[in-house]
């Protein structure tokens, strides 16, 4: 994969972090839409495991960005926290 590739790859993840649908992060990335749909499930699969099983766009809260790096230290402080309590 080229820089080019992987930089369109990167945007469309940013888009979608960004909960812009699946169909325009394809169509502006230009990354094929199968592809833009599997990155949309492996962020849903991230997003349903830090807010405990359900995503932002399920809650039907579509407006309101949600931080990654916040669901990336939850995920931290969670494995921390599960260590010391079992």
């Amino acid at each position: 994969m080229n820089k080019t590739e992987q930089a369109r790859l990167d945007m469309a993840r940013k888009m979608l972090k960004g909960q812009i649908e699946v169909e325009e992060v394809a169509m502006i990335s230009e990354v094929p839409l199968q592809q833009v749909q599997k990155i949309r499930e492996e962020l849903d699969a991230h997003e349903r495991k830090m807010l405990g099983g359900v995503t932002v766009r399920e809650m039907g809260l579509e407006n309101i960005m949600i931080d990654n790096e916040i669901l990336d230290e939850r995920e931290v402080e969670t494995d921390l926290y599960a260590k010391d309590n079992p």
